[in-house]
């Protein structure tokens, strides 16, 4: 075996480049050859340790561990004329795709997904079982997702076309025309007159200011009337006849019915004292309680439908005029205030309201509600392939309203759906495996399964192989004083929490939570000890899947295990001469197990 030394920033960087984004003729351009087979595919190669490290050089090493590359499975070249790409998939098996290239957090690409026959996850139906099942497909399209709100509200006095009329001055009121509350009252219309010694003074100001002729004096003295309370009219009434006028006329300046009259015929009243309340109700207010979550579609300006049951003959429509900045927080909803023509007066305050909100809205790509189904893992739908082929899919959804539902990832325009069916056929998809590769892929086992026979693909193996990876990068770091890059964690953080999902309720369970808990120690307080306790806690965590696991796995790639005497503490190494990144203290070289005394031994415990 062929050994390559790399410098561990290097390697790290390496490593994050064959977990993605890495250039697949990146040994091409260090010089190695391409080979190719009969069938114009490119030989590719990899790392027998990390399977997700993919070179073409046929003379290349393993970047991280330095082993020598071996044979992989053919890729096809890019003139083998794949179909089109449907969508691109996540490359850990999570509810996520992607219309356009991407990579994940820990930087690997997402996985293309082609539109090619006969090939795909999916199942296929006969014309008969698909005419028994009756199934329906409607295609992906744009439609305009408006929608109606329906409401509740009362009527409420319009509070933009009430006035008050207050007294400025000292005086007696006389000749009183408004006698009661809910008396009409016009613009204009005389509504007292009252009697104030203090207005009768400036009266006299003012004529004896005319008869001088001092227009200082005389603009002077107005303004006095004016505030003391009397009206222009009045004014004028006084310059143009030179009479004083004893009782002194008050108008009302609009016109509405009387809400309050708080004075009497014969009252005194003084400076603010108030004497009545005008309130118009030729438009009022309609308050609406609008559910919470109905909020975000309401906006001033939206035309609303009204229906008032007291009041069948009043105007129909409103707009919205106002929405109230709270909640309540026992209801949920919240009020939005709407502006009524009510010339007819039929709409009286406190009446019930019943509220509709028609909203329109743009055209979004949107599918038959019916056809989205949800599960754990999220939305999909049953996408018709063609030919009585059918496959699901993972989806992102967004508004629903009537009987649509916006698709914002997953569907393309103008692809066919099953709206009815479809849940017959996500069955034989789900027996097929169809929706495996939608949620991940799901650890079989239980809690007396034992290590090794958990794990029994490549690709999982080389997901675990990062924290043990981190344990090699952990002792290099210690054995030759650098510190370690809190970034190239993550990648090993993220990869033990997902696997941690996957394996939940088996044996491998608190050996990824408590690695990931270890690696997690050493982020924002990274120094030679905190790396030398998170070093010893990870090989505590990884020990029984170190032995237990796969342990043949790990021999083969040439990791020694070594563990201190006296402490108890371990770390992995490449090499037989121990290096221990602790200290001096003694250690022992520990052997791995072999697969086949475990096994009998296993076997050997089975009762008779």
């Amino acid at each position: 075996m062929k050994r390559t030394s790399v410098t561990s920033s290097l390697a790290l960087t390496l490593l994050l480049a064959a977990c993605g984004g890495a250039d697949p003729n990146a040994a091409v351009m260090r010089g190695g050859e391409v080979s190719a087979n009969a069938g114009g595919q490119v030989q590719s190669y990899t790392c027998p340790m990390h399977p997700h490290y993919v070179s073409t050089d046929a003379d290349g090493t393993c970047p991280i561990c330095g082993m020598d590359l071996i044979p992989a499975k053919a890729t096809p070249t890019a003139d083998k004329g794949e179909g089109d790409v449907l969508y691109y998939k996540n490359p850990m098996g999570l509810a996520d795709t992607s219309p356009v290239p991407k990579k994940d957090s820990m930087g690997m690409d997402y996985v293309p997904v082609y539109d090619e026959p006969g090939t795909g996850s999916g199942i296929a139906v006969s014309p008969e079982m698909l005419q028994t099942m009756g199934v329906r497909t409607a295609r992906a399209r744009f439609a305009s997702l408006g929608r109606t709100v329906r409401a509740y509200g009362n009527v409420q006095s319009n509070e933009r076309t009430e006035s008050a009329s207050t007294s400025r001055l000292e005086g007696w009121i006389e000749s009183l025309t408004v006698r009661a509350e809910g008396d009409t009252v016009r613009p204009g219309a005389l509504l007292y007159r009252i009697y104030s010694p203090d207005l009768i003074a400036a009266q006299k100001d003012y004529l004896a200011s005319v008869k001088i002729g001092n227009d200082v004096r005389i603009a002077s003295v107005r303004q006095r009337l004016r505030s003391l309370g009397m009206q222009p009219a009045t004014i004028a009434q006084l310059a143009s006849t030179g009479q004083l006028i004893e009782r002194v006329p008050v108008y009302a300046e609009t016109g509405g019915i009387v809400k309050s009259l708080d004075i009497r015929e014969g009252d005194y009243v003084k400076p603010g004292t108030p004497v009545l309340r005008l309130q118009s109700y030729s438009d009022v207010w309609v308050i609406a309680s609008v559910a919470e979550k109905d909020l975000p579609f309401i906006d001033t300006g939206l035309p609303v439908s009204l229906s008032i049951p007291s009041a069948p003959e009043a105007a129909g429509k409103g707009q919205v005029d106002y929405i109230y900045p709270t909640i309540d927080p026992k209801t949920r909803t919240a009020q939005v205030r709407i502006l009524v023509d009510n010339a007819s007066g039929a709409l009286r305050p406190g009446a019930y309201a019943d509220i509709s909100f028609d909203l329109g809205g743009e055209s979004r790509l949107s599918v038959p509600s019916e056809a989205v189904l949800r599960d754990s893992s999220g939305a999909h739908v049953v996408v018709a392939l063609g030919d009585g082929r059918f496959d699901a899919r993972a989806v992102q959804t967004g508004a629903s309203a009537r009987g649509l539902t916006e698709i914002l990832q997953g569907v393309r325009a103008d692809e066919e759906v099953v709206a009815s069916g479809q849940f017959l056929l996500d069955s034989e998809v789900s027996l097929r495996e169809g929706l495996a590769k939608l949620s991940g892929p799901t650890a079989g086992g239980n809690p007396d399964t034992p290590l090794d026979e958990l794990v029994t693909d490549s690709k999982t193996l080389a997901e675990i192989d990062h924290l043990t990876d981190m344990a090699l990068y952990f002792h290099e770091a210690l054995a030759e004083g650098y510190p370690i890059d809190e970034a190239f964690l993550a990648p090993a953080i993220q990869a033990g929490e997902t696997l941690g999902v996957r394996f939940t309720g088996t044996r491998l369970a608190p050996v990824l939570e408590g690695a990931v808990t270890s690696l997690e120690s050493t982020t924002n307080s990274a120094n030679e000890v905190t790396t030398r306790n998170a070093l010893a806690a990870l090989m505590t965590a990884l020990d029984p899947w170190l032995m237990e696991g796969a342990p043949a796995h790990y021999r083969d790639a040439g990791l020694a295990f070594y563990r201190e005497t006296e402490t108890g503490r371990a770390w992995l190494q490449q090499g037989s001469e121990p290096t221990n990144p602790y200290g001096t203290a003694q250690a022992e070289k520990i052997a791995w197990p072999d697969p086949m005394n475990m096994n009998m031994s296993d076997m050997s415990e089975v009762p008779q």
